[in-house]
């Protein structure tokens, strides 16, 4: 243990025994005794559900595949290529 953790108070040496993995004895007078209590404390914890975005993912994916299929169509015409399947395209 490090010769400056010997005198530090009592709650921060037991955060340095737990960070540090050691474990060194503690005079018994400087920490009272805890006595358990009967009475349970109740807690309650509320959960809220988080928002996404408006968009739908299905509707966000048909959007980017418009937006594939329209930027190659436009750059199909502006090279005018001629596309075997795509006959209906016309060239500018």
């Amino acid at each position: 243990m490090n010769p400056k953790a010997a005198n530090l108070d009592p709650n921060l040496r037991q955060a340095y025994d737990r960070v540090m993995g050691t474990v060194t004895p503690q005079p018994a007078a400087s920490s009272p005794a805890q006595v358990p209590t009967d009475t349970p404390k109740s807690q309650t914890q509320v959960v809220t559900a988080k928002k996404r975005g408006g968009f739908s993912p299905v509707l966000l994916v048909v959007a980017i595949f418009l937006f594939f299929v329209i930027y190659t169509v436009i750059w199909v015409m502006v090279f005018k290529l001629k596309i075997p399947f795509l006959p209906f395209l016309p060239s500018l």
